[in-house]
């Protein structure tokens, strides 16, 4: 095989993507060895009901045949979940593993890619000020604290106590811990949940606790990978942070959301949004 000659005349360039791709396989693998001890349980149904068959991009999941809802067969048990989400481990280790900034590097990470000036946007066309915003993963609380200076009252969750006290300390924000929708939460205007719901083992029981909490004329922000395109595999260049099977227990389709709504007595009014590849936003009204 004839070298690249781009190599030849750019060495120094070769080997610092080679170590680049090097480090790249390295966390990979410490990413899959992580929890390699995971207790898992044994899924053969979709939270619809529909039976799965076989999924031929990842033998780990099945696609429901009837809302088409990829499925992990092998989801980690409840038990486990508060461990996989633990402050040192989800937030420093797993985060450093994946080549993402850690907790406390997450406001600066956010301020920078646009997320959440996309959010506050989108939410604005939806719904205004006064009343009770609740956020399902807060995580280090800056979308929160923006809508209290915009006149909210806010209200966070964390699956786990240190990640909710943390964010406590650094905002002054009310977070709760706890395992949505097993958290008592206030009626609210609001309700967002960004990559959050392709981690609940219930997404019906998700969903229709957010209704229940939800104001009449109520608002809820659903960001969760939603496969609206004919990419193959699924979700394209991204199918790989998608199918990550210790995390993501469901993905969705428009189908999957239709019927989520229609359980959970919530009505679509959008779902064209999205942030990007495989963080796709459903907005939901309670009629």
């Amino acid at each position: 095989m004839r070298p690249r000659l781009r190599h030849l005349r750019h060495p120094v360039a070769a080997v610092h993507s080679l170590i680049d791709r090097l480090r790249l396989i390295a966390r990979r693998r410490a990413v899959e060895h992580q929890f390699r001890g995971l207790k898992r349980d044994v899924r053969s149904q979709c939270w619809c009901g529909g039976s799965l068959l076989p999924f031929r991009w990842h033998r780990g999941y099945g696609v429901c045949e009837r809302c088409g809802t990829y499925v992990n067969r092998r989801p980690p048990m409840r038990e486990e979940l508060r461990r996989i989400y633990s402050f040192e481990s989800y937030w420093h280790t797993r985060q450093r593993l994946k080549g993402h900034p850690d907790i406390s590097g997450r406001t600066e990470n956010d301020l920078v890619d646009g997320r959440l000036d996309y959010w506050l946007t989108l939410i604005s066309r939806y719904s205004r000020p006064p009343g009770t915003a609740v956020e399902i993963g807060c995580a280090h609380g800056i979308l929160l604290g923006r809508l209290r200076d915009l006149g909210y009252q806010c209200v966070g969750v964390e699956p786990d106590p240190e990640t909710a006290e943390w964010t406590r300390n650094a905002t002054g924000l009310d977070v709760r811990s706890g395992l949505f929708p097993d958290v008592v939460m206030p009626s609210c205007k609001l309700f967002l949940a960004f990559d959050v719901l392709e981690h609940s083992p219930d997404p019906v029981g998700f969903l229709s606790e957010a209704s229940r909490i939800l104001d009449r004329g109520g608002t809820a922000v659903i960001q969760t990978p939603i496969d609206r395109y004919d990419f193959q595999p699924p979700f394209g260049e991204r199918f790989k942070p998608a199918f990550d099977d210790v995390e993501h227990l469901f993905l969705f389709t428009d189908r999957a959301m239709e019927e989520l709504a229609a359980r959970s007595h919530l009505r679509i009014v959008d779902r064209q949004e999205r942030l990007w590849l495989h963080h796709e936003i459903c907005i939901f009204s309670k009629p």
